[in-house]
């Protein structure tokens, strides 16, 4: 199951160029719009999707699978009970019922409830069903520059552990802010980038190219170049050209909406206005990416800050770091001998198929090298061992942020960080 959007976007024609940014950034498997101000036989066309609309309730015929529905209660009609109820069951389940409901209810974080927020309690309660929302406000009420809980998402019961709720922080030039509903799971909209298909991989034909031996044709061996670094990067881009080469990849990119009027001016003051708006509402999260990486960043190194440690460990720490390692020492410690093959092939064969770090080197692909080839490799860790020189590939690495269990999400501190090192570097 994929992700859903709904959005009051008080006019579909003067907001076309935000809702194909929405579908961009969210890419959702199905999008609700509210107050589109269409006529009935003039049906909205996006590329990629298909409309749904009744513009009056009547009966419809429906299938199986997960339903979704989209609902706008104007704020000062009168809707009895019992046509709210009528409308839970024309939905077969498991079904997720998006809207405007316009009702204010402490259950959704609003200061007061309402008639209409009274209705809506009555509807959960008597269909037994759940809310998605938390206190996230959807709506920017501008005269009193206000915020509040209107637009709302209610789901079968079934749904409920499976789904995850936010909102959006960009109001998309209405006054309703779009709100989101995915798969607890699938990450939202979060793209990764393409992975080899190892079931389909020609490992004969990756043996034979994944020589490390000679540098593109000369007699000088990969791993005995004066820079270790350079060294290092010559096996990276070995392996990586052999598996280019015999390893197919899944390709998950997805086909975007493209704005040709969109430059960096229009970045640069899309990224000012959200920044206000997160001023204006009393939040101090980010939602440039550069932003948010910077933010988890600084969070990441504050916790591993010396500071952060105990007095205890500090005391430890110091006095261990005071006695240097010798390691041009004449009697034979441990520390000082150098790697052999049968250590190497055994942190290889206990070694679990992680992700790859920022060389895309997994270690399905080191362990189908051939024996000269995982000799030389051999031989480039103990260069390093031995000469003391770190190359500089082996400073980076891809940081995932994970979000602790029960945490707030828009809280930096709530974060926990998953390293994906360079691969030759987790090996050794």
């Amino acid at each position: 199951m994929g992700t859903f959007v709904s959005w009051n976007c008080r006019g579909i024609r003067s907001k076309l160029q935000d809702i194909k940014e929405m579908l961009n950034y969210f890419q959702p498997v199905c999008i609700g719009l509210n107050e589109t101000f269409l006529s009935s036989s003039n049906p909205p066309k996006v590329r990629g999707y298909n409309s749904a609309r009744k513009d009056a309730a009547t009966g419809s015929n429906h299938s199986g699978g997960l339903h979704s529905a989209a609902v706008y209660l104007p704020p000062h009609d009168v809707i009895s009970q019992q046509d709210l109820d009528t409308l839970v069951d024309q939905l077969p389940t498991p079904f997720i019922l998006f809207g405007d409901f316009n009702g204010h209810s402490t259950l959704w974080g609003s200061v007061v409830t309402n008639s209409r927020g009274r209705q809506i309690e009555q509807l959960i309660s008597n269909n037994c069903l759940c809310l998605l929302n938390n206190d996230e406000k959807t709506y920017f009420h501008d005269p009193t520059r206000t915020f509040h809980s209107l637009n709302l998402a209610i789901c079968s019961p079934t749904l409920l552990p499976l789904l995850h709720f936010t909102v959006g922080s960009d109001l998309c030039n209405s006054d309703h802010f779009p709100i989101i509903v995915s798969y607890a799971d699938s990450g939202g909209a979060i793209q990764y980038p393409p992975r080899y298909l190892f079931q389909r991989a020609d490992w004969g034909n990756f043996m034979q190219l994944a020589d490390i031996t000679m540098v593109y044709g000369h007699m000088e061996s990969m791993v005995s170049t004066a820079d270790v670094t350079e060294a290092v990067q010559n096996v990276v881009d070995c392996i990586i050209n052999a598996a280019n080469n015999s390893i197919p990849k899944c390709s998950p990119r997805l086909s975007k909406f493209r704005r040709p009027w969109w430059n960096e001016a229009c970045r640069d003051s899309r990224r000012e206005e959200k920044k206000l708006w997160n001023i204006l509402g009393g939040n101090v999260t980010h939602s440039d990416p550069l932003d948010i990486a910077n933010t988890l960043g600084h969070a990441f190194a504050q916790v591993s800050a010396h500071d952060s440690y105990s007095s205890d460990f500090r005391t430890i720490k110091n006095r261990a770091e005071r006695t240097p390692l010798r390691f041009t020492a004449r009697s034979a410690l441990p520390y000082n001998s150098e790697f052999r093959m049968f250590e190497f092939q055994k942190a290889l064969s206990l070694a679990h198929d992680t992700s790859p770090g920022p060389d895309g080197i997994t270690y399905n692909m080191l362990r189908h090298l051939n024996t000269t080839s995982l000799s030389h490799l051999l031989f480039l860790f103990n260069r390093i061992w031995t000469e003391q020189k770190y190359p500089s590939q082996w400073h980076e690495a891809i940081v995932i942020p994970i979000l602790k269990p029960g945490k707030d999400p828009s809280n930096h501190l709530h974060y926990k960080a998953n390293c994906s090192d360079e691969l030759s570097m987790q090996d050794f």
